[in-house]
């Protein structure tokens, strides 16, 4: 019986042990959780956060008019709204004058999506879209997940031809930076403005002829610069100083690079590098992708036979 007794003792003695270092083991577990949350808070409270405190208001439209006698039946309308947010713009929101879809992409950019599923003979519709921004004259820290897509060759950035890595690796420097000033005041100075050309040519075309418009100022920057294993993208949009009615001819291509947590702008062809941001506002930044509804078109696509838009 004493033997027995000592040995249900011992056994008692074990579960409260085991149950001791259990309680230890989950105080201790709540410890590093609660420890874990005031870190997570301390650094976000430290963490730089976007600020865009200059607020903007623009506004444009479209002319859409029905050549034909006839009713056109579901006739399609696409254009973009500002892009919800850069390193130095915020998108806070839009209005428009007529219902429409709203299509969003990875890369941030807005489109606005039109239908009409009878638009009669001779008959006109006039769509105004109202954007309320708020901008800053300093670059934002922006996150990227994934670099890859701001580094790789595609349409009219050939940025892996034999010539135009040549080129790429002539103005290379000891910092990202310099380099990125470097490209810039190559192109800027090496590429004359032709005036505005309808169809896009691209970075090579640019580098061979030594010529173009703001699109191929825009493509060869990006395409030395991911060349050179820098970030860089192309941005399509309008510069304004000031709030404004938006016109069709101060339509305006540059190109972003991303140093130092940030993306900078970068304009080759109007000599601006990393300065008046605020003047800069995204209508798209640009990705020659099919996904895109837009794809090929800068402004706005249209579908209906006999349909006809411009831009006011």
């Amino acid at each position: 019986m004493r033997t027995g007794f000592l040995k249900n003792k011992r056994i008692l003695s074990l579960v409260k042990s085991v149950k001791k270092t259990r309680l230890y083991i989950l105080a201790a577990s709540l410890c590093f959780i609660v420890i874990g949350v005031i870190i997570i808070g301390i650094l976000k409270f430290h963490s730089p956060q976007p600020t865009y405190p200059v607020s903007r208001h623009i506004q444009y439209a479209f002319t859409l008019q029905n050549r034909t006698n006839r009713v056109i039946k579901n006739a399609e309308f696409w254009t973009y709204a500002p892009v919800k947010q850069t390193a130095t713009q915020r998108c806070a929101r839009f209005e428009t004058s007529h219902p429409h879809q709203l299509i969003k992409d990875d890369l941030g950019n807005q489109i606005l999506h039109f239908t009409f599923n009878d638009f009669p003979p001779y008959a006109t519709r006039i769509i105004t879209i109202n954007a309320h921004l708020s901008v800053s004259d300093a670059a934002n820290p922006i996150a990227v997940p994934d670099f890859k897509i701001f580094l790789r060759p595609e349409k009219y950035i050939e940025c892996d031809d034999a010539c135009l890595c040549s080129a790429a690796q002539g103005l290379k420097a000891s910092k990202t930076l310099k380099t990125s000033e470097k490209i810039f005041h190559w192109v800027a100075n090496n590429l004359r403005y032709t005036g505005y050309i309808k169809n896009d040519r691209g970075a090579l075309y640019a580098l061979k002829t030594k010529g173009g418009d703001c699109t191929e100022f825009m493509h060869l920057f990006v395409a030395l610069c991911r060349a050179n294993k820098i970030p860089a993208r192309c941005i399509g949009g309008y510069v304004r100083r000031e709030n404004a009615i938006l016109k069709p001819a101060d339509y305006h291509n540059w190109a972003e690079f991303y140093q130092d947590g940030a993306w900078r702008i970068a304009d080759p062809q109007n000599r601006v590098f990393m300065k008046n941001l605020a003047n800069y506002i995204a209508m798209r930044i640009i990705e020659y992708s099919p996904d895109d509804p837009i794809f090929h078109f800068n402004r706005f696509r249209v579908k209906g036979d006999g349909l006809k838009v411009r831009m006011n």
